[in-house]
């Protein structure tokens, strides 16, 4: 469980490069970050009231928009 988590520990620079090629459209970028942030996301959709898996992919849905929706606002 500890490697498990320390393979999701990078560095601040490294979430930015994997950022900015995420909202330019990199499909592995996004998979990366979706990954990084997946334990949270899983624990997130505990509460909410619906199916996990429903919840699971509202979560992942509303972040994805999110990221992008950074992208407009810095333009």
């Amino acid at each position: 469980m500890e490697k498990e988590n320390a393979q999701r520990v990078i560095s601040d620079a490294e979430f930015v490069q994997w950022l900015k090629l995420a909202q330019s459209g990199d499909q592995e970028a996004m998979s990366r970050i979706l990954y990084l942030f997946e334990e949270d996301i899983q624990r997130t959709s505990r509460y909410i009231r619906m199916s996990r898996e429903d919840a699971v992919q509202s979560i992942v849905v509303d972040f994805i928009e999110e990221l992008r929706q950074e992208l407009k606002t810095e333009i």
